[in-house]
């Protein structure tokens, strides 16, 4: 596993348990070099195609065949702002078998907020001990500059002396107070982190019915499941579609939940012959 975060702590007892497969984390690679959440470096892609990217660093430092790693990206919702919400990102690289699958995990579990003051504001440490300081770290960040990232705080008072020092050096007088998100300093991180290692952990061990290769499942979702009155397809998700990465061998199944026929208030013409 490519980390320097401590991540193959949530990641290696779903593994162990249900592929006898034991996680080690691959020496001198920098994941960092892919971004960061504290924003002075950029990821070089977007969130899929660099979290495969840093599954991959793995390969430069051990001879492996397999690599994982996962990236994850937290903040408010555009439609629900006042909501922070993440997802996170896991890849799964198989060289040998030109394997690589891809799981995800929405969540709305996370300390994520973001607070600015000017420098002397008494409400600071307040502010710190809601982010979960000291178990859970916080970057400080001068609002102007934000070249700079202020890490490793281990005090309130280092916290208060650190976001006046920064709110001094920024032009508009008003430094950042953010949760840290690094997976190690971050325990809730780490618990979706391991909900999603069982997730992908439970998709290696479907074998392909074609081809045998793991990973065998979820792709597509399609739409249209009829309306329980007239019959015309909906918006509603109808049936999914498993697959294979390697050989493209895919194979429809139904809603996990039974269902065949969708509300009729779902259906664009009940809904609207029941309005007239």
């Amino acid at each position: 596993m490519a980390t320097i975060h401590g991540k193959d702590l949530a990641v290696a007892p779903p593994f162990r348990r249900l592929l006898g497969a034991e996680i080690v984390t691959a020496p001198d690679v920098d994941t960092d070099s892919l971004g960061t959440f504290s924003g002075e470096i950029a990821r070089p892609a977007p969130i899929v195609e660099t979290c495969a990217l840093k599954a991959e660093l793995a390969f430069r430092t051990m001879d492996v065949d397999c690599a994982i790693a996962s990236e994850g990206s937290y903040g408010p919702i555009d439609r629900l702002p006042f909501r922070p919400s993440g997802v996170e990102i896991m890849a799964f690289v198989d060289r040998r078998r030109g394997l690589r699958i891809i799981e995800t995990l929405a969540t709305h579990r996370t300390n994520w907020r973001l607070f600015s003051f000017a420098a002397g504001d008494p409400d600071v440490r307040a502010a710190a001990t809601a982010l979960g300081f000291p178990e859970y770290g916080v970057f400080v960040i001068a609002n102007k500059d934000r070249s700079r990232q202020i890490k490793g705080l281990a005090s309130l008072d280092e916290v208060v002396a650190a976001v006046d020092r920064e709110a001094n050096r920024s032009e508009d007088g008003t430094a950042i107070l953010i949760a840290d998100m690094r997976a190690h300093r971050n325990p809730t991180r780490m618990k979706v982190l391991r909900a999603l290692s069982w997730k992908l952990a439970k998709r290696l061990q479907r074998l392909c019915p074609k081809c045998g290769v793991p990973g065998f499942g979820h792709i597509e979702s399609r739409r249209g499941l009829p309306c329980e009155d007239c019959s015309a397809p909906t918006h509603w998700i109808d049936f999914e579609i498993d697959g294979c990465s390697v050989c493209g061998h895919a194979a429809a199944r139904p809603r996990k939940d039974g269902r065949r026929t969708a509300s009729r208030l779902s259906c664009r013409g009940c809904s609207t012959a029941h309005a007239s």
